[in-house]
């Protein structure tokens, strides 16, 4: 009986896990995020410390030098925040008109517009988030990241992809690694995968090609259902008509 009660704990915790899928040599394959447990949290702080005390040693700024820095040569500042201000409000109020069109050709064009303002928003978010990517509070970041990522992506039985870190660190599989790291950013920050596809933008496009493409096969549907009709009214005629009537038209169809 502890036995079955275990092996269904188990299960329920393997269903429960967040799944992420990777093409790897033309297939599909599916992975998943488990939970880690206590040690490994404290090895990735652990690695975290080590990263962060490494870059400070080798003379990588931390994040309150490099926004010193940052100010002194005018990068960012009270006109670069006016500026993303202007930008932000820009995009939200593309959206809201996005939002409020019926017109379809227009309300497809008002996407596409809020798609581009969107990533005039992101570039220009870049002129901090890229210089700070490089400082040692981010570089410590990635290292408690990277370990995460070592210990919970899992397999679907529940076995680990990487054994140890050092497998983790030389996986030839750049790209499933990445991807890998990726997700389990997002899981830590509490953002789904699919963020992206659910910006108002993307929903607003994909529900217009989805409608694009029934109307397109209307016309066939109609035929249908136009055939239908005909041979509804074919079958009324053979029911009102006399039986030497029926067999007469049928005779007329075989000559």
């Amino acid at each position: 009986m502890s036995k079955d009660v275990k092996k269904a704990d188990i299960m329920d915790l393997l269903d429960g896990r967040r799944k992420f899928e990777v093409l790897q040599d033309g297939v599909t394959k599916e992975y998943y995020i488990g939970t880690p447990n206590a040690e490994e949290i404290r090895q990735a702080d652990w690695e975290h410390a080590k990263r962060y005390n490494r870059a400070l040693k080798e003379g990588i700024f931390t994040v309150a030098e490099m926004m010193e820095i940052l100010k002194r040569r005018n990068i960012i500042g009270h006109d670069y925040d006016k500026t993303g201000e202007g930008l932000r409000a820009m995009l939200n109020e593309k959206i809201i008109e996005m939002e409020r069109e019926n017109d379809k050709e227009k309300r497809m064009q008002l996407a596409l517009e809020v798609a581009d303002m969107r990533e005039d928003v992101f570039q220009w978010n870049q002129r901090l988030s890229s210089p700070l990517a490089s400082t040692c509070e981010n570089m410590a970041n990635d290292a408690r990241v990277e370990y995460i990522t070592c210990s919970v992506v899992q397999n679907a039985d529940g076995s680990k992809v990487w054994e140890t870190f050092d497998d983790y660190k030389i996986e030839t599989n750049l790209a499933f690694q990445t991807k890998a790291r990726f997700e389990v950013m997002l899981w830590l920050e509490g953002v789904e995968s699919d963020f992206l596809e659910k910006a108002p933008e993307n929903v607003v496009m994909r529900e217009l090609m989805t409608a694009e493409k029934l109307e397109a096969s209307v016309p066939d549907e109609e035929l249908s259902k136009k055939a239908a009709e005909a041979v509804e009214e074919e079958d009324a005629v053979v029911e009102r008509e006399p039986v030497v009537s029926v067999h007469k038209r049928v005779s007329r169809k075989k000559q």
